[in-house]
């Protein structure tokens, strides 16, 4: 079957399995059916004047627009059976059917999330979605688990360098208490003095 242009950076599946093409060839004989389900003689009775006084003509147009049809069918046909990739479902449901087969002739027993008609469709969904479920809820508990430990990490360094500056600004605030302490023992001087000893220490030194 022609699958047309789907898209330039994917190749278009092409159907392989007997299903698929069986149902291929189904369907382009419904479409030849349809195109070519009337005769001539419908075609004639359309323009009967025209018919009869160009009959080869009006054969040429009949075929023209038989053909027309046929292949306006066969090109909206595919568009939508590859909208929605119809062969590659179809091939995929094909092997479904001969694994069961194989299965069922091999007295395999059946998964526990095998289709069968008094299978609750949840129960199915459960059974493979459950697991993925909870590996996925470890991974995310490992994950959080690390970041749990790699944020108490950065809790604890940042209290220690909290605890350190409390320290420094500690020991620069007593400096500064002791430059004003003693700033205000020398402004407490009386000037005479001071200018007396700076007048003796300057003659003493050498």
């Amino acid at each position: 079957m022609r699958q047309g242009a789907a898209s330039t950076d994917e190749e278009v599946y092409q159907g392989t399995s007997i299903r698929w093409k069986h149902f291929d060839a189904s369907y382009k004989l419904a479409a030849k059916k349809v195109s070519m389900g009337w005769s001539y003689e419908d075609f004639a009775q359309c323009v009967p004047d025209w018919a009869e006084s160009n009959p080869e003509a009006a054969h040429d147009v009949f075929s023209q627009v038989s053909d027309y049809m046929y292949t306006t069918i066969i090109q909206q046909g595919e568009t939508v059976l590859l909208h929605y990739n119809a062969a590659r479902g179809i091939d995929e449901l094909h092997q479904t059917v001969l694994d069961a087969k194989t299965r069922a002739a091999t007295g395999e027993e059946p998964g526990m999330d095998t289709w069968r008609g008094t299978l609750d469709p949840n129960s199915a969904v459960r059974v493979r979605v459950t697991p993925v479920l909870q590996e996925e809820k470890q991974r995310l508990e490992t994950v959080l688990a690390e970041l749990e430990a790699e944020s108490n990490e950065l809790t604890a360094n940042l209290k220690q360098n909290e605890d350190r500056r409390a320290e420094n600004e500690g020991v620069a605030n007593k400096l500064l208490d002791a430059l004003e302490q003693a700033a205000a023992t020398f402004n407490a001087i009386p000037e005479e003095p001071v200018q007396m000893w700076t007048i003796e220490a300057q003659e003493g030194a050498p």
